[in-house]
């Protein structure tokens, strides 16, 4: 009867199910899928920062000899430089956290 119970067991498990310590197959994708996230959100903070960049340029170029836009223009250079070091800080700290798990 044990055996048969078993037996039963062993049949209904997939076969890339985890044995001891090893991750099994849905692990390893959701893993995949965090670090593709993980890279999408970089690109994204990069979008962003590139686009507060390129607007600050345009719109001390564009409005020459008005104070407003000037200062604006140069209000968004650092701070498309900054959204571009902390998107890059976030995704490292992630990929990092990502290794830890993946390690475990």
């Amino acid at each position: 009867m044990k055996s048969e119970r078993a037996n039963e067991s062993q049949a209904a498990r997939p076969p890339y199910a985890s044995r001891g310590n090893q991750l099994i197959l849905r692990d390893v994708l959701a893993i995949d899928r965090t670090r593709l996230a993980n890279e999408r959100t970089l690109l994204a903070w990069l979008r962003t920062a590139l686009m507060l960049f390129v607007t600050g340029v345009t719109l001390i170029k564009l409005f020459e000899g008005v104070l407003a836009m000037e200062i604006l223009g140069m209000l968004l250079l650092p701070t498309g430089l900054l959204a571009a070091g902390y998107g890059l800080y976030r995704y490292l700290r992630t990929r990092a956290l990502i290794g830890a798990t993946e390690q475990d």
